[in-house]
Protein backbone atom coordinates (compact mmCIF):
# COMPACT_ATOMS: atom_id res chain seq x y z
CA UNK A 1 0.00 0.00 0.00
CA UNK A 2 2.78 2.39 0.92
CA UNK A 3 4.53 1.56 -2.35
CA UNK A 4 1.40 2.56 -4.36
CA UNK A 5 1.08 5.89 -2.52
CA UNK A 6 4.75 6.70 -3.08
CA UNK A 7 4.47 5.79 -6.78
CA UNK A 8 1.38 7.99 -7.23
CA UNK A 9 3.09 10.82 -5.35
CA UNK A 10 6.24 10.50 -7.47
CA UNK A 11 4.22 10.53 -10.71
CA UNK A 12 2.23 13.57 -9.51
CA UNK A 13 5.35 15.53 -8.53
CA UNK A 14 7.03 14.66 -11.84
CA UNK A 15 3.97 15.76 -13.81
CA UNK A 16 3.78 19.05 -11.91
CA UNK A 17 7.49 19.66 -12.48
CA UNK A 18 7.16 19.07 -16.22
CA UNK A 19 4.10 21.31 -16.47
CA UNK A 20 5.77 24.05 -14.43
CA UNK A 21 8.92 24.17 -16.57
CA UNK A 22 6.97 24.22 -19.84
CA UNK A 23 4.59 26.96 -18.67
CA UNK A 24 7.04 29.07 -16.68
CA UNK A 25 7.20 32.55 -18.22
CA UNK A 26 10.77 33.18 -17.09
CA UNK A 27 11.88 29.87 -18.63
CA UNK A 28 10.27 30.72 -21.97
CA UNK A 29 11.50 34.32 -21.91
CA UNK A 30 14.72 33.53 -23.77
CA UNK A 31 12.81 31.68 -26.49
CA UNK A 32 10.46 34.62 -27.05
CA UNK A 33 13.29 37.18 -27.11
CA UNK A 34 15.30 35.12 -29.58
CA UNK A 35 12.37 34.76 -31.98
CA UNK A 36 11.27 38.39 -31.69
CA UNK A 37 13.01 40.68 -34.16
CA UNK A 38 10.65 43.66 -33.91
CA UNK A 39 10.75 46.34 -31.23
CA UNK A 40 7.72 46.73 -29.01
CA UNK A 41 6.51 50.04 -27.61
CA UNK A 42 6.01 49.14 -23.96
CA UNK A 43 4.12 52.34 -23.19
CA UNK A 44 1.45 51.42 -25.71
CA UNK A 45 1.26 47.85 -24.42
CA UNK A 46 0.34 48.82 -20.85
CA UNK A 47 -3.07 47.51 -19.85
CA UNK A 48 -5.86 50.02 -19.42
CA UNK A 49 -8.92 49.11 -17.40
CA UNK A 50 -12.20 49.58 -19.18
CA UNK A 51 -14.25 52.49 -17.88
CA UNK A 52 -17.92 52.85 -18.52
CA UNK A 53 -17.72 56.11 -20.45
CA UNK A 54 -20.04 55.39 -23.35
CA UNK A 55 -20.90 58.96 -24.26
CA UNK A 56 -18.59 61.69 -23.07
CA UNK A 57 -20.07 64.96 -21.93
CA UNK A 58 -18.81 67.37 -24.61
CA UNK A 59 -20.43 70.35 -22.87
CA UNK A 60 -17.81 70.09 -20.11
CA UNK A 61 -14.81 70.23 -22.47
CA UNK A 62 -14.72 74.07 -22.77
CA UNK A 63 -15.08 74.51 -19.01
CA UNK A 64 -12.39 72.01 -18.01
CA UNK A 65 -10.03 72.89 -20.87
CA UNK A 66 -10.14 76.56 -19.76
CA UNK A 67 -8.95 75.48 -16.30
CA UNK A 68 -6.11 73.52 -17.88
CA UNK A 69 -5.19 76.30 -20.32
CA UNK A 70 -4.94 78.76 -17.42
CA UNK A 71 -2.93 76.29 -15.30
CA UNK A 72 -0.58 75.52 -18.21
CA UNK A 73 -0.10 79.27 -18.89
CA UNK A 74 0.76 79.91 -15.24
CA UNK A 75 3.18 76.97 -15.31
CA UNK A 76 4.89 78.25 -18.44
CA UNK A 77 5.38 81.67 -16.83
CA UNK A 78 6.53 79.97 -13.59
CA UNK A 79 3.87 81.98 -11.83
CA UNK A 80 3.39 79.60 -8.92
CA UNK A 81 0.97 81.92 -7.10
CA UNK A 82 -1.31 81.88 -10.17
CA UNK A 83 -1.02 78.08 -10.58
CA UNK A 84 -1.62 77.19 -6.91
CA UNK A 85 -5.38 77.87 -6.76
CA UNK A 86 -5.99 75.54 -9.74
CA UNK A 87 -4.72 72.47 -7.85
CA UNK A 88 -6.77 70.78 -5.10
CA UNK A 89 -4.78 70.73 -1.87
CA UNK A 90 -4.18 67.23 -0.44
CA UNK A 91 -1.39 67.85 2.01
CA UNK A 92 -0.73 66.59 5.52
CA UNK A 93 -3.32 68.99 7.00
CA UNK A 94 -5.93 68.53 4.26
CA UNK A 95 -8.72 67.86 6.76
CA UNK A 96 -8.22 71.30 8.26
CA UNK A 97 -7.48 72.89 4.91
CA UNK A 98 -10.52 71.43 3.14
CA UNK A 99 -10.58 70.82 -0.61
CA UNK A 100 -9.40 74.31 -1.46
CA UNK A 101 -6.53 74.98 -3.81
CA UNK A 102 -2.95 75.45 -2.70
CA UNK A 103 -2.04 78.78 -1.08
CA UNK A 104 1.80 78.60 -0.95
CA UNK A 105 1.76 79.39 2.78
CA UNK A 106 4.57 76.96 3.55
CA UNK A 107 7.54 75.24 1.93
CA UNK A 108 5.58 72.01 1.39
CA UNK A 109 2.95 73.76 -0.74
CA UNK A 110 5.58 75.75 -2.63
CA UNK A 111 7.58 72.63 -3.50
CA UNK A 112 4.51 70.69 -4.68
CA UNK A 113 3.38 73.54 -6.94
CA UNK A 114 6.88 73.99 -8.36
CA UNK A 115 7.11 70.25 -9.12
CA UNK A 116 3.64 70.33 -10.71
CA UNK A 117 4.62 73.31 -12.86
CA UNK A 118 7.80 71.55 -13.98
CA UNK A 119 5.83 68.45 -14.99
CA UNK A 120 3.21 70.51 -16.85
CA UNK A 121 6.02 72.35 -18.68
CA UNK A 122 7.69 69.06 -19.62
CA UNK A 123 4.44 67.76 -21.11
CA UNK A 124 3.87 71.02 -23.01
CA UNK A 125 7.45 71.35 -24.27
CA UNK A 126 7.77 71.27 -28.09
CA UNK A 127 4.10 70.48 -28.63
CA UNK A 128 2.66 70.47 -32.10
CA UNK A 129 -0.87 69.97 -30.82
CA UNK A 130 -2.79 69.78 -27.57
CA UNK A 131 -6.11 68.01 -28.05
CA UNK A 132 -8.88 67.83 -25.48
CA UNK A 133 -10.76 64.59 -25.90
CA UNK A 134 -13.75 63.22 -24.11
CA UNK A 135 -15.04 63.97 -20.63
CA UNK A 136 -16.49 61.27 -18.43
CA UNK A 137 -17.28 60.99 -14.74
CA UNK A 138 -15.86 58.71 -12.10
CA UNK A 139 -17.70 58.31 -8.80
CA UNK A 140 -15.80 59.33 -5.67
CA UNK A 141 -16.05 57.61 -2.28
CA UNK A 142 -17.92 60.61 -0.87
CA UNK A 143 -20.57 60.28 -3.60
CA UNK A 144 -19.47 63.26 -5.68
CA UNK A 145 -18.78 62.71 -9.36
CA UNK A 146 -15.29 63.53 -10.64
CA UNK A 147 -15.27 64.77 -14.23
CA UNK A 148 -12.21 63.45 -16.06
CA UNK A 149 -10.85 65.13 -19.19
CA UNK A 150 -8.70 63.14 -21.61
CA UNK A 151 -5.84 65.26 -22.96
CA UNK A 152 -3.60 64.27 -25.89
CA UNK A 153 -0.14 65.89 -26.07
CA UNK A 154 1.28 65.56 -29.60
CA UNK A 155 4.89 66.42 -30.40
CA UNK A 156 7.20 65.43 -33.25
CA UNK A 157 8.69 62.60 -31.21
CA UNK A 158 5.69 61.17 -29.37
CA UNK A 159 2.02 61.19 -28.52
CA UNK A 160 1.17 61.21 -24.84
CA UNK A 161 -2.24 60.81 -23.22
CA UNK A 162 -3.14 62.03 -19.73
CA UNK A 163 -6.38 62.03 -17.77
CA UNK A 164 -7.09 65.08 -15.60
CA UNK A 165 -9.63 64.63 -12.82
CA UNK A 166 -11.45 67.70 -11.50
CA UNK A 167 -13.43 68.48 -8.38
CA UNK A 168 -15.94 71.27 -7.97
CA UNK A 169 -14.65 73.41 -5.09
CA UNK A 170 -16.50 76.56 -4.06
CA UNK A 171 -18.23 76.69 -7.45
CA UNK A 172 -15.02 76.32 -9.50
CA UNK A 173 -13.39 73.27 -11.02
CA UNK A 174 -9.89 72.50 -9.75
CA UNK A 175 -7.42 69.83 -10.85
CA UNK A 176 -7.65 66.99 -8.34
CA UNK A 177 -5.83 64.13 -10.07
CA UNK A 178 -3.62 63.49 -13.09
CA UNK A 179 -2.80 60.04 -14.40
CA UNK A 180 -1.67 58.27 -17.54
CA UNK A 181 -3.67 55.11 -16.86
CA UNK A 182 -7.16 54.51 -15.53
Amino acid sequence: MLKKVLTILLVGVSTCGILFTTSCKSCNKDKKEASSETKVDTAAAAPIRAINADHGDTSMIPILSKVLDDAFAASKQKNYAALAPYIVYRGPDSLRHGNDGFTLKNSYEKSIIKITADVFNKWNNNLESLDYGRVFELPQPDGRPMPVLEVIFISKKKVDRKFFGFLLVNGEYKIADVTSFL
